[in-house]
């Protein structure tokens, strides 16, 4: 069955791959990235796949931004929303002391819960009528298990961990708001990946831990809304 998914932060990354894979798959993709030199490994998808890749503008923690993509798309249906965009603030190895309790940029964890908690929020409510005109109707928060509380025990990365922690309260809430609209909304933890965050020594390659949240994906249904979940489709700890 051909679903229209619609994936934000598509220039690179798990987002990238997000659209690499469902193209290959049939699947209709609106694929959005905020700047267009960037995105020329997109642009040679959407060559590619002429009729399956749309390519979208959107600074996701810019209100004006946003709201221009929403008109753009008008009533459109959207099938499956992944709130892929997100921001570190570098990679793992190299910046982390930006985050850390003796050389906390503040400036920075400002910028980091503005795309990783409010923007995903933001664009989730904007687009509740398109995704009402799905027949199944997901969201999918791309979370992180640097995001649970519970399994925290290094410290470090302060602002990315608290702005994924924070997502998770916001995804639940959404799922308890948007039930009644047949909304279904999960969190989902994309296991240590070899992105340029996760770095060269992460567990996942890219297209192994994409093809795997497709995979639990493609088995979610409305009973599963306001769960965290990783690649493998297990409950992770919050």
């Amino acid at each position: 069955m051909t679903r229209t998914w619609l994936v934000t932060g598509a220039n690179r990354g798990i987002g990238l791959e997000y659209v690499r894979q469902l193209a290959a798959a049939g699947q209709r993709v609106i694929a959005t990235f905020r700047d267009r030199e960037a995105a020329q490994q997109l642009s040679a998808l959407a060559s590619k796949y002429p009729g399956r890749v749309r390519l979208e503008t959107l600074d996701v923690a810019d209100a004006v931004s946003l709201v221009a993509f929403v008109q753009r798309l008008g009533d459109e249906a959207v099938d499956v929303l992944v709130n892929n965009a997100g921001l570190y603030g570098g990679s793992w190895t190299s910046d982390a002391p930006r985050q850390s309790s003796e050389g906390m940029d503040y400036a920075l964890w400002e910028e980091i819960l503005r795309v990783n908690t409010i923007a995903p929020f933001r664009l989730t409510v904007a687009l509740r009528a398109n995704l009402r005109g799905s027949a199944q109707p997901l969201v999918v928060m791309m979370g992180s298990e640097l995001g649970s509380i519970s399994a925290n025990t290094m410290g470090q990365s302060h602002a990315y961990r608290s702005s994924k922690a924070a997502l998770n309260m916001v995804m639940k809430g959404l799922s308890i708001d948007l039930v009644g609209e047949g909304i279904a909304i999960v969190s989902m933890a994309p296991g240590w990946t070899r992105t340029d965050l996760g770095g060269p020594a992460a567990t996942w390659c890219v297209d192994e831990s994409v093809a795997k949240q497709l995979d639990v994906i493609a088995g979610l249904g409305p009973v599963d809304t306001g769960r965290f979940l990783n690649l493998l489709g297990e409950d992770v700890a919050w």
